[in-house]
C-alpha cells in the first residue's frame, strides 16, 4: 500500500513528467528501492526531504507538504539521548512510555505546544 510520502513522490514525478527511474537517478538509488520506499516496504532515508528540496527546487508550501508526508509516513522515531540531561532523557522516555495511551486531543496539544516553542525560537 502506498504511503502518504509515496503519494507525494508520485505526484512530484507526475508534476515533472518523470518516470520512477528518473527520480531514482536524482536520489542516487535504484528504481526498485524507490518503489519499496513509496509502498512502505523500506524506510524513508532521512536525507530525502533535503535531497528532494534541492533536486526539485520546492516552494515553501511544497516543502511543508513534503515534511508533513515524511513525518506521517515514519514507522519509527529515534531520539538520541546521548549528552542530554537527566531531565531531558526523562521527558523523552515518559513520552515514549505513555505515547499509546494519549488521546488524539492530548497529542494535538503536545504538537501545538512544540510548534509554538519552535516558532518562538526562530523569531529571536
Amino acid at each position: 500500500m502506498i504511503t502518504i510520502f509515496g503519494k507525494y513522490l508520485r505526484d512530484l514525478r507526475h508534476m515533472h513528467t518523470e518516470l520512477l527511474k528518473d527520480m531514482a537517478d536524482r536520489l542516487s538509488v535504484s528504481a526498485a528501492f524507490l518503489s519499496a520506499v513509496e509502498s512502505g516496504k523500506k524506510s524513508i532515508p532521512p536525507t530525502w526531504p533535503s535531497l528532494l528540496n534541492i533536486a526539485y527546487q520546492l516552494s515553501a508550501e511544497m516543502r511543508r507538504d513534503l515534511n508533513q508526508a515524511f513525518d506521517q509516513s515514519q514507522k519509527t522515531a529515534v531520539i538520541d539521548l546521548n549528552n542530554q540531561s537527566g531531565e531531558r532523557r526523562g521527558v523523552a522516555v515518559a513520552l515514549a512510555r505513555t505515547f499509546n495511551d494519549l488521546t488524539d486531543e492530548q497529542l494535538d496539544l503536545i504538537k501545538r505546544t512544540m510548534f509554538a516553542v519552535k516558532k518562538r525560537g526562530t523569531e529571536s
